[in-house]
């Protein structure tokens, strides 16, 4: 009992610690947009129905990490190592269930409304998000090919590599996801909708880019996760606006293919702002991001003014034309030869470029 006591008093610890990581979503412009929409529509007296399908899609993709198995925290090798009974076993499985967020979410929900049947269909759709997750994992570890994100091209040129594996990291965050499911209900307006509305399409790109936005505040964020990540950066032969350029064009080909269905330009012009004013935390501070979670960002001063600049450059752009996308592409492109620059100067440079050919050399 004691042993099954100290694996689950871990447990508690880890699945806190990962709990603390979804806390980003709340420095999130998509999240703080959302916030923001309800609340005013609290204050006029209206319902927040509005921001209702916000929150039913933020709660689905959160339903992902909060859905997986604490017991998946143990690794595999190490538990069957343990001295474990049958029965030590079985009881360690049934005593993490009160572990999972997925339990408290659906006894909440089963107190609030006093409706089982509500109650068992929350815990059913988390334990097929569970099922599908794993079954996917599974089949990637074993098949290569089950794995979607090895499909995606390397782009030609020096960059090529690095935007390849930049995108790969994208698509291992929450955003992209969130931003895919208003692409694809845009799409579906314009094919099936009877009288469309052409500023809708406008609107719906500004809200992709700005599902996207936060992650330009933090083009490092995985990397930093790293103890060699940074170090391996310094090392290449390339320009620091080089390094910065292969983050942007694999961000920018990412919001590109979620912008076809919608109308581009005003959400390519936010994508751009929100770069240019992205470069200042992604060089200057470090905010580090874990994967399969939402990006977070800061909010003041950048996160901010990515979400109302870009939005007011996004609606320039709609009514006054591409000019104001090439003044927005000038500004970016400023931005990141400064930030390019900042970048090679970083103290990470001297230091561990320094010191890693010479540990390599001298074998310590």
């Amino acid at each position: 009992m004691a042993a099954v006591w100290a694996i689950l008093t871990a447990l508690r610890r880890a699945v806190g610690r990962d709990l603390g990581t979804l806390g980003t979503i709340k420095v999130n412009n998509l999240f703080l947009f959302v916030a923001l929409l309800a609340y005013g529509a609290i204050n006029t007296g209206l319902p927040p129905k509005s921001a209702e399908p916000f929150f039913v899609l933020l709660g689905f993709l959160l339903l992902f990490p909060l859905s997986s198995d604490p017991l998946g925290k143990i690794p595999t090798a190490r538990m069957g190592l343990w001295p474990l009974t049958g029965g030590q076993r079985l009881g360690l499985r049934f005593a993490s269930l009160a572990l999972s967020p997925v339990t408290w979410i659906g006894v909440l929900i089963l107190l609030k409304t006093a409706r089982p049947l509500v109650a068992l269909g929350f815990f059913g759709l988390a334990a097929g998000v569970q099922v599908a997750t794993a079954l996917g994992r599974q089949a990637a570890r074993r098949d290569p090919h089950w794995n979607l994100l090895g499909y995606i091209p390397q782009l030609p040129g020096r960059l090529g590599g690095l935007v390849r594996k930049n995108m790969r990291e994208i698509l291992s965050l929450m955003d992209p996801y969130a931003a895919l499911v208003l692409s694809i209900g845009g799409g579906a307006y314009r094919l099936f909708g009877r009288h469309t509305d052409p500023e809708a399409f406008a609107i719906i790109g500004l809200l992709v880019a700005l599902t996207m936005s936060t992650y330009a505040q933090s083009l490092f964020g995985l990397e930093l996760g790293s103890g060699s990540g940074m170090t391996r950066y310094h090392l290449l032969p390339l320009g620091g606006w080089e390094v910065l350029l292969a983050k942007d064009i694999a961000f920018l080909v990412v919001l590109s293919v979620l912008l076809l269905p919608l109308d581009p330009a005003p959400g390519m012009t936010f994508g751009l702002a929100a770069l240019a004013l992205g470069h200042h935390s992604s060089v200057l501070l470090e905010l580090p991001q874990q994967r399969w979670r939402f990006t977070g960002g800061r909010l003041l001063p950048v996160g901010a003014l990515q979400a109302v600049g870009g939005m007011a450059l996004g609606f320039v752009e709609y009514e006054r034309g591409l000019v104001v996308l090439v003044v927005v592409a000038v500004v970016y492109v400023a931005s990141l030869s400064y930030h390019g620059r900042r970048w090679e100067s970083g103290p990470a440079r001297p230091a561990q470029a320094a010191s890693l050919p010479h540990k390599l050399l001298c074998g310590s």
